[in-house]
């Protein structure tokens, strides 16, 4: 086996992506060799135990034909420099990773669809109907108490909601819901329910570039193939 590339990223900007190969040291050839003389069998996992194989990540620039070539191509050359990866680690935390990212680049395209297609039936409403609709979410986060608008609390017993400024109070003063005298003797802190705001909540596209943000960081993380070589941060396109 003289090359292993793995699921790549692409980047938006320069058509860049980062690319993986399996290598082995100067030993891996001799174990082989040992294996084949001895007739050895059932020893698949010494050579992981034995650390005479990673993988090799590194970061490719080009175009998409250049890409393209490169994957064509088995005898292209990699850059000098790069990140080095035990293969529990490719296993355990970066293959899940590079699947994650798959599947949310899928539920992404199709969301992004959907608002296309709701966006071309639904008609633009007027103004003031769209001030309405903001002044009733802005009730809709007011606690029903104070009149702040604030992260409401939901009981477990009743499903009443209120901040947790009243909650606490009503909890000290009396021990019962404001709204129907239900008891809370029983009921803890941490047995509310966070009613989250339409802030609160992430959409896709956000969640997708944490994921890419979280895996380049762990990628930046790991040991240099090259000591010496500067190995370049993934992620400023985000920024």
């Amino acid at each position: 086996m003289d090359h292993f590339r793995a699921a790549s990223i692409s980047r938006t900007k320069g058509g860049a992506c980062l690319q993986m190969k399996l290598v082995y040291n100067h030993l891996a050839p001799v174990y082989l060799f040992l294996l084949q003389w001895f007739n050895f069998s059932c020893t698949c996992l010494l050579p992981t135990y034995l650390n005479l194989f990673h993988v090799v990540i590194y970061k490719i620039t080009g175009s998409s034909n250049h890409l393209l070539q490169v994957h064509l191509d088995s005898k292209q050359k990699y850059p000098s420099h790069g990140r080095k990866a035990t293969i529990g680690q490719f296993y355990a935390v970066i293959l899940p990773s590079l699947e994650n990212l798959y599947d949310t680049s899928l539920e992404l395209d199709e969301y992004q669809n959907e608002l296309h297609g709701h966006d071309t039936i639904v008609r633009k409403k007027p103004e003031d109907d769209n001030k309405h609709l903001d002044l009733d979410m802005e009730r809709e986060d007011e606690c029903g108490i104070c009149l702040d608008r604030c992260t409401k609390m939901v009981l477990p017993n009743c499903c009443h909601a209120m901040c947790i400024n009243c909650y606490r109070d009503w909890n000290m003063r009396s021990e019962s819901c404001p709204f129907c005298r239900g008891s809370l003797k029983r009921v803890k802190s941490g047995d509310l329910w966070v009613l989250t705001r339409s802030g609160d909540v992430v959409d896709q596209e956000t969640l997708s570039k944490e994921d890419i943000l979280r895996f380049y960081l762990y990628i930046n993380n790991l040991p240099k193939d090259t000591p010496d070589a500067l190995f370049l941060v993934y992620y400023e396109y985000l920024i």
